[in-house]
């Protein structure tokens, strides 16, 4: 359910609205001076923001601001009794992504709110299928381009086994990105028993199957974490990939896991394995490999650049020195979130070693986490201090911003407003 906040000094004009938007199954809250909307934007990740430009204390236009610093993610609709041309580029220049002038029609709201939240959905689904695969040189990596490409061109089913990070959802994209301008919808399945909740109905996954192939009909179906699977999970991914006809309708199958291709045998079922195993790539892990680290850390400073608006030219030789050392455990999308986190920290135009400290910090600490397991009694505990403490590093280099923070710390922003209320993170 979309949540959504009103802000207007005048209660009836909140009530109203709300009762409107209630009834439309939106859930939402009400502020009548910036100060209460401030407060209710911290605390909760809100979807979308109706908000008056004139108000007695603060304009609408010095909130806007504060919410594009404070949690970009947020869209936000202004609503003026000055509906003039001027007021409303003002408004859209400033970041607002459409206007509405009093007095409201109900009809007029619902669909600007409607098309406001479907064109951020699109936008957001756009930007992750556009998310790069970038080929490094290399014969490993030709290796394994040559694949997809022949993957793409036969429209045939593959397994992407590869460690954590190292881009096996990104090989989805990239396959789902060239086949074309019809394709059909892109549809992610979990194999994880906590993801699904499994309690061992197999007709209740059969139909999980069933509905997820229909939805992704005529495009691709990403089946996320093989390894995890059960025997009856296996058995109705076996049917899923065996019984398929080429048709219009015809389903493309990702699958990927972590297992290394030698343990796959042992942990499938012989024919799922057979099958699996004749179309597969590996993908390899950064580690020790400098060509590698130096490409990539390339390319996402570039993105890091357009994202953050920086212009920063250059990483020092002595960071680099540390990346080659560095064990990359979470491999190709530790190293991203490492060059983004890099540009925040960076004011300048050069990554330096001035920063060395901050930037491997939280990093260490989760390798000394996963290479010293704690006993259970305090186990808990310090995973609850050391997301605590994660949290508060993350908002502290993103100045606060929520957006900026949650992709640092590689979790949704809803996810991280959840964490901020359950460990009592102070935010300012």
């Amino acid at each position: 359910m979309k949540r959504i906040l009103i802000l207007d000094d005048n209660l009836t004009i909140c009530l109203m609205l709300k009762s409107w938007l209630t009834k439309k199954n939106y859930k939402v809250d009400t502020a009548t001076s910036v100060g209460e909307a401030q407060q209710k934007v911290k605390n909760e990740a809100y979807d979308l923001i109706l908000s008056d430009i004139r108000m007695p204390e603060a304009d609408g236009f010095s909130f806007l601001s504060w919410i594009k610093r404070f949690d970009s993610d947020v869209l936000v609709i202004m609503m003026t009794s000055y509906a003039d041309i001027e007021t409303a580029v003002e408004s859209m220049k400033s970041g607002a992504v459409d206007y509405i002038p009093k007095p409201i029609e109900a009809e007029s709201l619902y669909q600007k709110i409607a098309d406001a939240l479907k064109n951020h959905e699109n936008q957001k689904r756009a930007e992750q299928i556009r998310e790069p695969l970038i080929k490094p040189e290399g014969e490993i990596y030709m290796s394994i381009f040559h694949k997809l490409n022949e993957v793409i061109h036969n429209d045939s089913h593959l397994l992407v086994i590869g460690d954590h990070g190292t881009g096996k959802t990104s090989v989805a994209h990239y396959i789902y990105s060239r086949s074309g301008v019809d394709s059909g919808p892109f549809v992610t399945i979990d194999l994880d028993p906590q993801t699904l909740n499994w309690n061992g109905d197999r007709g209740a996954y059969e139909q999980l199957f069933s509905d997820a192939l229909e939805k992704a009909a005529g495009g691709l179906l990403l089946v996320k974490n093989l390894q995890k699977t059960d025997i009856n999970l296996q058995s109705l991914l076996l049917k899923l990939l065996s019984t398929q006809k080429k048709d219009n309708n015809f389903v493309q199958i990702i699958i990927t896991t972590g297992e290394k291709k030698e343990q796959l045998s042992s942990i499938l079922l012989p024919k799922l394995a057979d099958l699996l195993l004749k179309s597969y790539i590996e993908l390899p892990t950064l580690q020790g490999n400098k060509e590698v680290i130096l490409f990539y850390a390339r390319n996402f400073l570039e993105m890091a650049n357009k994202e953050l608006n920086k212009k920063i030219k250059k990483i020092d030789n002595e960071v680099l020195e540390e990346f080659y050392k560095h064990p990359w455990n979470g491999n190709i999308q530790e190293l991203k979130n490492m060059i983004f986190k890099a540009c925040l920290l960076t004011e300048g135009n050069t990554i330096s070693k001035a920063i060395l400290p901050v930037l491997f910090k939280s990093f260490t600490e989760e390798m000394a986490e996963s290479v010293q397991p704690q006993k259970h009694a305090i186990e808990g505990l310090k995973k609850e201090n050391y997301e605590k403490e994660k949290i508060a590093e993350a908002l502290e280099i993103a100045k606060g911003n929520k957006t900026v923070a949650a992709s640092i710390l590689n979790i949704d922003r809803k996810t991280l407003y959840n964490k901020i209320k359950l460990y009592n993170v102070e935010v300012n």
